[in-house]
């Protein structure tokens, strides 16, 4: 069968994805070749301090295809660095470990985790087995708070029914950037999760969680404007995504978005 397939930190898992208060914008999309990938990523509210942060909702949206219709090449690792002006604070946010939700149906994951969901959207994907031609599917995707070796990270749980019921979990770790635009980078390898089942290449996804702890209210995603002083608002890069696709093709796509400044 061939494969195809908590302390403050940066804004999380700004892949792959709103109305008067949005951030409006188009579709990023870059073409190598037969290849072509589009991002959509945009935060809610438009408006956010130019001192400090507030909540935020992050809206996800991506697709990997070609031209002509035909497979794509198998995207083997996804990197991706947040702006450090997004924040991620998970102070008192409940942890999921991975036997919680792998292997699990999404109700399971649900049940087992509840207090961990920090998004939730949909996949859409290719099965691949020998000597026939790839059909889709689609399921629940749902992402989680998560810990493994003492440190945090990201679970990104997929589930189907189609042909059969499966479950897997993508594992997004985490690195603190000192330096740069960017202060977080999220890593993951797909081929590792995915084994040799098949390739997701669409997912649309919110990312967004409000929670108490300690009788303070409090936001897993957060986000200020980085408007210079006297300005109104200001256009930064959201998010900057490297693939790495079998056969060694490497593509970078960076997504820009704008803020205004709130009084």
């Amino acid at each position: 069968m061939r494969r195809r397939g908590a302390k403050a930190g940066a804004l999380a898992l700004a892949l792959l994805v709103l109305g008067s208060a949005a951030i409006a914008g188009a579709a990023a999309v870059i073409q190598q070749g037969n290849l072509r990938i589009t991002l959509l990523a945009q935060i809610s509210p438009y408006r956010l301090p130019r001192i400090g942060t507030a909540p935020i909702a992050v809206f996800i949206a991506g697709h990997v295809g070609t031209v002509d219709g035909s497979v794509p090449p198998q995207l083997e690792k996804m990197t991706i660095k947040v702006n450090r002006h997004g924040r991620l604070d998970s102070t008192g946010l409940p942890v999921c470990s991975l036997p919680q939700i792998q292997p699990g149906s999404t109700s399971r994951a649900l049940a087992d985790c509840p207090g961990s969901l920090i998004g939730a959207g949909r996949f859409w994907a290719s099965i691949v087995l020998p000597d026939q031609r790839p059909y889709p599917t689609r399921g629940r995707l749902l992402i989680f708070n998560g810990r493994e070796g003492g440190k945090p990270v990201i679970y990104a749980h997929i589930y189907t029914t189609n042909p059969f019921s499966t479950s897997f979990v993508i594992t997004f770790a985490i690195h603190h950037i000192a330096h740069g635009t960017y202060g977080t980078e999220l890593s993951a390898s797909l081929p590792q999760a995915l084994g040799t089942w098949g390739f997701v290449d669409r997912i649309k996804l919110t990312l967004r969680r409000k929670y108490t702890y300690r009788g303070q209210q409090r936001s897993y995603f957060n986000a200020g404007c980085p408007a210079a002083k006297g300005t109104r608002g200001a256009a930064f890069p959201l998010a900057q995504a490297n693939f790495s696709f079998a056969g060694g093709k490497q593509v970078q796509l960076t997504e820009t978005k704008s803020c205004g400044v709130k009084e």
